[in-house]
């Protein structure tokens, strides 16, 4: 019989999957690998916030550009209790304010679940992202505001240990100078 069993897994198509986690201070980065049988993709994030306040984050994949020609970008994204809207608005103005006085501004996208949640989710997706990053870089503390109001502020402490490891372990240059 488990040799049965064992010949009828070994047959069935499926995703090998693996996870890496590290902390840096305030910051965490995942890395995830994914074999999706036709090739191997790895996607690595580092990120702060979570346990019911939203999360700032960066990603970037083994398949992207990588620098000099394409830096990750830092994002927003917030879930709101059931029957509750999110503090983000769709279309809102949200500004990223490091205490050094970097100032980045995107616009905010917010949606209803199928479930009935709202979500939303703010990128400064812009067309250098290298500032933002040597600002991260120099700052201590990160504000998000939206709506006249602070949605979230983000630690910076460990940002640069976690984003050097982010790029390293996606395969890409660790410089933010």
């Amino acid at each position: 019989m488990r040799a049965l069993f064992a010949l009828v897994f070994a047959c069935l198509p499926f995703q090998a999957w693996a996870q890496y986690y590290w902390e840096y201070k305030d910051w965490r980065v995942w890395v995830e690998d994914i074999d999706t049988g036709e090739d191997l993709r790895r996607t690595c994030s580092a990120r702060t916030g979570g346990d019911g306040e939203p999360i700032v984050s960066l990603e970037i994949s083994n398949g992207d550009a990588g620098p000099p020609t394409f830096y990750p970008y830092p994002s927003i994204s917030e879930r709101a209790p059931r029957h509750f809207p999110t503090l983000m608005q769709d279309g809102q103005p949200v500004r990223f304010v490091i205490d050094t006085g970097a100032v980045f501004s995107t616009t905010a996208q917010a949606w209803l679940t199928d479930e009935g949640l709202f979500e939303a989710y703010a990128a400064l997706n812009l067309a250098n992202n290298l500032p933002t990053l040597q600002a991260m870089k120099r700052g201590s503390v990160m504000e998000v505001r939206t709506g006249g109001r602070i949605l979230y502020t983000a630690s910076l402490a460990g940002f640069t240990a976690a984003y050097g490891k982010m790029m390293d372990s996606c395969g890409f240059s660790l410089s933010l100078d």
